[in-house]
């Protein structure tokens, strides 16, 4: 008459103590998968390994008892991404069910994913009496939640915090990933969020992830694929037996371009697309690197469909009209082709400069000493976990400019005495070659870390020396440095304090414009001049970003990138050092000014009459802008800082 707690329980416990079933995915799939008549699917029906043979080893290591961790298949739209995650979400749910979290890029596609799957487990028997029946007011069977014996699967978008925090699953599945948005809600890569959702099942987790690359650089799948074991479908030729991977630069017309051919890489002999029914089949994934232990990563593209899939004859017409296309300006075209038939990254780097082209041309002057031109020196500071990096410039007539110095001082940026340590090195002065002591005039100090009021503090008490808290700003049409500062200090009523510390915009994009497009100047003004002393990290770090050229909804964009791996922070440096010289007002001075400078530094008799003293340059117009003053640390005299928040103190 009433049910037996106890021996549910020890049903429960029993079943959760039997090991998960041996069945490869592929295997399962063969037996059971069947794709729905109503999916609009080209092939409906019983489900075959055979007709996508290089799905098959994909399968295999999604399988539950295959040691892997994570999967990554960077592949040709269309071929096997979404319907090997169909395959191991009915065969898990069959055979080793738990918690399914399935992540798209936006709504819409999370939508229609969830109907795919909804049709797909109505068309399996074994599943239908597993998963709850959908009912208008039944919550566990809706669009973004289907409950079965064992789990649930959630399928929500990955442009939300929120959507990656609230659910623990042993099963993931990220589709297009090179799609999601790069920081979410700023807490950070969604792909670090999506995967700490696993972390209670150690290495029982399992993790797939499918998508088409974009960018070179900026490709979240190409990086995760070359994490793993960078595994290529490699396919023998049906004359000589040479087995290699498709790749479409072997691609040929016949002579009246009615049929294309391959021609083998080994032999030269042609191979006809008839011959992939046998070829596919005999195929074999090789990898290509060992990776890092837990990553299965497979790399495949459109030349190996299926015959009656996209032809070899549609692909060179898709390709001969993307060239085209660019050739008249426009890279979208060739970008798709390269992404979605090829499975590469499009590199569209419009301004790319190599950083050994830099260090071939570096001069011979050493670290810490003065060329002839130096006319002004900058220094600007890179706030990091666990170090403060120093650049100091030198600039001279027209902003030409050399590297003086680049320190790495490792410290925490959180105790007094790392701070102490830069104020000495900022204080410090230099030779001139003509004999005079030559300072620091301006210093800018990032505040975009981790230690933002440690910065603000430093700089709250150096006003007077000009060592300023900057932010950068990358947005189009910014300028290098923002027209004024805005106050960041409070008065504890929480109004303004006019006193306090201030922080000043910086213009990332156009600084990196004007800094790239000055590489090629050799001398001169606007030159950029570097010292043989300087390592080759130097320079990788200062010619790490690409400017890339993309579309959105139709409208071109321009945008300065990296991989994510890579340090930039001699370019960052760079860049705020540019900012100070336009703080000091450099980019405005006219042939004058440059002049007086020169004059300051100029080689002297002894028996000549000394220099006059110079007014204070708030107090000096500059001669070739009427109304404006000019900025000149060198006469400028020392100020006191005044500042209500110091006095309160």
């Amino acid at each position: 008459m009433y049910a037996d707690g106890f021996a549910t329980y020890l049903e429960g416990f029993a079943a959760g103590l039997m090991p998960d079933p041996a069945l490869w995915i592929d295997e399962w799939a063969d037996k059971y998968q069947r794709i729905p008549t109503d999916s609009g699917a080209a092939e409906p029906g019983k489900y075959l390994t055979r007709r996508t043979p290089y799905a098959q080893q994909v399968m295999r290591v999604l399988s539950p008892t295959h040691p892997c961790r994570r999967v990554v298949v960077m592949g040709a739209s269309q071929m096997l991404k979404t319907q090997v995650f169909l395959n191991w979400m009915c065969a898990v749910i069959h055979m080793a069910p738990s918690n399914i979290l399935a992540l798209e890029p936006s709504l819409n596609l999370a939508k229609r994913l969830s109907g795919r799957i909804g049709k797909n487990i109505d068309a399996i028997p074994v599943l239908r009496e597993k998963v709850a029946s959908p009912r208008s007011r039944d919550s566990r069977n809706t669009i973004d939640t289907k409950e079965f014996a064992g789990g649930t699967l959630m399928i929500t978008t990955a442009g939300s915090a929120a959507n990656l925090a609230e659910v623990s699953a042993r099963y993931l599945y990220g589709d297009e990933i090179d799609r999601w948005e790069r920081n979410v809600n700023e807490e950070g890569d969604p792909v670090d969020l999506a995967e700490a959702r696993t972390s209670t099942f150690g290495r029982n987790a399992k993790i797939y992830y499918s998508s088409s690359p974009t960018l070179e650089g900026s490709s979240r799948i190409n990086d995760l694929y070359l994490e793993g074991t960078q595994q290529r479908f490699f396919v023998g030729c049906p004359h000589c037996g040479e087995f290699q991977t498709l790749v479409f630069e072997q691609l040929r017309w016949n002579s009246d371009h009615s049929e294309a051919h391959y021609v083998c890489t080994a032999s030269g002999c042609l191979i006809d697309e008839h011959h992939k029914t046998a070829m596919l089949p005999a195929g074999e994934w090789r990898a290509g690197a060992a990776g890092d232990g837990e990553t299965e990563s497979f790399q495949i593209n459109a030349l190996n469909m299926p015959l009656g899939w996209v032809s070899w004859g549609s692909l060179l017409k898709q390709y001969e009209k993307a060239a085209i296309a660019l050739q008249r300006g426009d890279p979208e075209p060739m970008q798709v082709f390269y992404n979605t038939r090829l499975a590469q990254v499009w590199d569209n780097a419009q301004e790319r400069t190599r950083g050994s082209e830099l260090m071939a041309r570096a001069e011979d002057y050493a670290l810490r000493s003065l060329p002839l031109g130096v006319l002004i020196l900058t220094a600007s500071v890179d706030v990091q976990a666990n170090r403060l990096e120093l650049l100091i410039k030198g600039w001279g007539e027209g902003l030409e400019s050399w590297t003086i110095d680049h320190r790495v001082m490792m410290c925490d940026p959180a105790e007094e005495r790392s701070w102490e340590m830069l104020d000495e090195e900022l204080k410090k002065e230099f030779i001139h070659p003509h004999g005079q002591s030559m300072g620091i005039s301006a210093t800018a100090i990032d505040t975009g870390g981790h230690h933002t009021q440690e910065v603000y503090q430093f700089c709250r008490l150096r006003r007077y020396r000009h060592v300023l808290a900057i932010k950068g700003e990358s947005k189009r049409g910014r300028p290098i440095l923002a027209a004024r500062a805005s106050k960041v200090d409070v008065t504890w009523r929480g109004t303004t304090d006019k006193g306090g510390c201030e922080l000043w915009m910086i213009g990332t994009d156009t600084a990196k414009d004007w800094i790239y497009n000055r590489f090629k100047l050799l001398d001169g003004p606007g030159a950029q001049h570097f010292s043989k002393d300087l390592p080759s990290e130097y320079y990788d770090q200062l010619t790490v970003e690409r400017k890339i050229r993309r579309f959105i909804k139709g409208r071109e964009i321009t945008d300065w990138t990296k991989a994510k791996s890579d340090r930039n922070e001699v370019l960052d440096l760079t860049v705020y050092s540019l900012a100070m010289a336009h703080y000091m007002g450099l980019h405005r001075f006219q042939q004058a000014d440059w002049n007086a400078l020169k004059m300051r530094y100029a080689q002297t008799g002894l028996f000549d009459e000394p220099k006059p003293a110079q007014a204070h340059a708030s107090s000096r117009r500059d001669p070739a802008t009427a109304g404006s003053f000019v900025f000149d640390p060198h006469i400028a005299a020392r100020r006191v800082a005044r500042s209500g928040y110091l006095k309160r103190r």
